[in-house]
């Protein structure tokens, strides 16, 4: 059987050079399956910014790696799926694949990390109002982690200030309305004026363009002026400079959430003044945040009933912007990494 799939054909620092990185190939598949095996068809692939970490360490000519949805096509007798079945997991930048759906240890990494067991979906949890490819967003790993940092960690209380680097995306998007409804002040930071407006519209406080302001001293500045009080959360999805000005203001039991690292995960900024001072004198609590930890079925039935529950409510509010065909997803992709104005939370491709 035929199917196309993406090849990492070059490894890139810096922002993505898809038209390096990527190519497109077409192989055949042996679906003569074991026992334990299915045939996938991919219906909806996730594009990520954390996927340029996977890229980069992903051997050359391997297939790319995503989070996909997938409908089961065919399945040996003993395969955990049968046909029909709708499974997310990490399937990858590919049109079909053969897999028996288990976990996938990622040893080339710089952190060797497993990727979950595939899930099958409950169609009774889709609708009008968060249809299927939610399960790539506010309803999956996206969701999962906005979720679980703000009811497993960040004990987020009314009075706070909360900051939110990076919240024009699904995530930030999330953890600034939960916020708001704890009775926190919140801020975020955006790349353009465009969604800086957005974020206002869900409800925060103060939005910050971090790349109009991208020196220490306006950061500061505007900073101060967003949160004259100092800072008790800081949800970091950006790092660098933005992360160096945060620390100096946070206020004692101040909690940090560390999510991504764009300044040194693709602007390869790997340096910055020692912040431990400013650590140690509010005794923060830092914790690194990786949402698979939480992939069980009770936390996915709590997903999907309470912050299901509260977008059903119209109280919480998403978006999610769908590109279309196979031969899109490097550009999707591209578009996280440039001032997309068409880029609205959570970025898919269907195929």
């Amino acid at each position: 059987m035929k199917i196309q799939k993406w090849v990492v054909r070059a490894h890139n620092e810096g922002v993505p050079d898809v038209k390096r990185m990527y190519e497109k190939v077409v192989e055949d598949i042996d679906v003569a399956l074991r026992p334990d095996e299915m045939l996938f068809k991919t219906l909806y692939v996730s594009v990520d910014p954390y996927l340029h970490g996977i890229a980069r360490d992903t051997p050359l000519h391997d297939h790319m790696g995503a989070d996909s949805l997938m409908q089961v096509v065919e399945a040996g007798r003993d395969a955990r799926f049968r046909p029909g079945d709708i499974v997310e997991g990490f399937g990858g930048w590919r049109t079909y694949l053969v897999s028996n759906g288990g976990q996938q240890l990622w040893q080339t990494g710089t952190f060797p990390m497993v990727f979950p067991d595939y899930r099958k979906l409950d169609p009774e949890y889709y609708d009008d109002v968060l249809p299927l490819p939610s399960a790539l967003g506010v309803m999956g790993g996206p969701g999962m982690t906005a979720w679980g940092t703000m009811t497993k960690f960040l004990k987020v209380a009314r009075g706070d200030t909360l900051v939110i680097s990076g919240a024009s995306g699904t995530i930030g998007q999330l953890v600034g309305q939960l916020g708001k409804r704890a009775g926190a002040r919140v801020i975020g930071t955006a790349g353009s004026l465009a969604k800086a407006e957005h974020l206002r519209g869900l409800g925060f406080d103060a939005v910050i363009d971090y790349k109009r302001q991208n020196t220490a001293e306006h950061l500061h500045a505007a900073l101060r002026e967003a949160a004259p009080a100092g800072i008790d959360k800081y949800f970091d999805q950006i790092g660098g400079v933005m992360t160096d000005v945060v620390f100096s203001m946070l206020n004692v039991n101040s909690q940090v959430a560390v999510c991504w690292q764009w300044a040194s995960q693709v602007g390869e900024d790997h340096f910055g003044p020692r912040l431990l001072p400013y650590i140690m004198f509010p005794r923060t609590t830092i914790r690194g945040i990786f949402s698979p930890e939480w992939f069980t079925a009770e936390n996915w039935n709590e997903l999907h009933d309470v912050l299901g529950g509260l977008i059903r409510r119209r109280e919480i509010q998403y978006s999610q912007t769908i590109y279309d065909g196979f031969d899109s997803i490097p550009a999707a992709y591209h578009s996280l990494f440039v001032d997309s104005e068409h880029n609205r939370g959570k970025v898919l491709v269907k195929l």
